[in-house]
């Protein structure tokens, strides 16, 4: 019988994907969101950001895909249209994705997403099937949900490459298996339904491990975070940056075998991610 200790990752020459903290702004609030408690506010210059594209510009193969947000919504930034310009112009290779809560996807901003030819997916976080939950659960009125239909139904007149998704973050603390699959059976004729476990890293409230997690985790050997203000992160929920992982010299394929990276996923593969805090409490493997 396998054993979780089998598990184990090698690191690839490059990140399958990076993620710019290009802005922490967000008109949600998100209850399972990892922003809560979050103290950093900022947003990433246009210059860091220019710095980066070139940079990655440089690689002998593409990067797989760039994500222009961490943890905020996108197009609360008001050169989010230029920002998908130049990354588009510099990494003409790499597939653009984004995660959004659709308030600002009206016609106009649809129509300019989908002049973006590398933009390839998007997702809408809906967590909900009911009115009444999607409201306590973002915060968004619920009037916010026709325009997401809206905002989908031009995308795929005029972009049908484009993959489009709608996620709910499932716990049953929030919403009931019947939400769950109403949810999925409703959305799926207008996009693709996600359900998303509840995963920790410390959350306010959130679920802990009943049991040590030993298997490391995926995403420290696969994704990279560029914080507004070049701190490093590898971690899907580390919004605090909390993680000592360096900042950016200037030459992500050097910060991504860096001696702190090295360490933390040395750590993970021997079974020994609990001396990190907000490894030890994280569900994500």
């Amino acid at each position: 019988m396998a054993s979780v200790r089998d598990v184990k990752y090698i690191t690839p020459p490059y990140p399958r994907q990076i993620r710019l903290d290009s802005t922490l702004q967000c008109q949600a609030w998100c209850i399972t969101c990892h922003r809560h408690g979050n103290t950093r506010k900022g947003e990433m210059s246009l210059d860091l950001i220019d710095q980066i594209l070139d940079d990655v510009s440089q690689w002998e193969q593409p990067l797989e895909e760039i994500c222009p947000v961490n943890y905020g919504e996108f197009f609360m930034r008001e050169e989010w249209f230029l920002i998908l310009n130049k990354i588009a112009h510099k990494l003409p290779y790499t597939m653009i994705t984004l995660a959004s809560n659709g308030m600002l996807l009206d016609e106009k901003a649809v129509t300019l997403l989908c002049k973006i030819p590398t933009f390839k997916v998007i997702n809408f976080s809906i967590n909900a099937y009911y009115d009444e939950t999607y409201t306590m659960f973002t915060g968004l009125p619920v009037e916010n949900l026709e325009r997401i239909k809206k905002a989908i139904t031009l995308l795929k007149i005029m972009r049908p490459d484009i993959r489009r998704k709608v996620s709910m973050v499932f716990s049953p603390e929030y919403q009931t298996d019947l939400e769950r699959d109403l949810f999925q059976n409703f959305w799926y004729q207008w996009a693709e339904p996600w359900v998303i476990p509840p995963a920790s890293a410390g959350r306010k409230g959130g679920l802990k491990p009943h049991q040590p997690v030993l298997i490391p985790c995926r995403s420290i050997f696969s994704d990279f975070v560029v914080g507004y203000d070049g701190k490093l992160s590898s971690c899907c929920f580390d919004s605090q940056f909390s993680l000592p992982l360096g900042n950016y010299t200037g030459d992500i394929r050097a910060d991504w075998n860096n001696e702190e990276l090295a360490e933390l996923r040395r750590a993970h593969n021997e079974g020994e991610r609990n001396q990190y805090d907000i490894c030890k409490v994280c569900t994500f493997a």
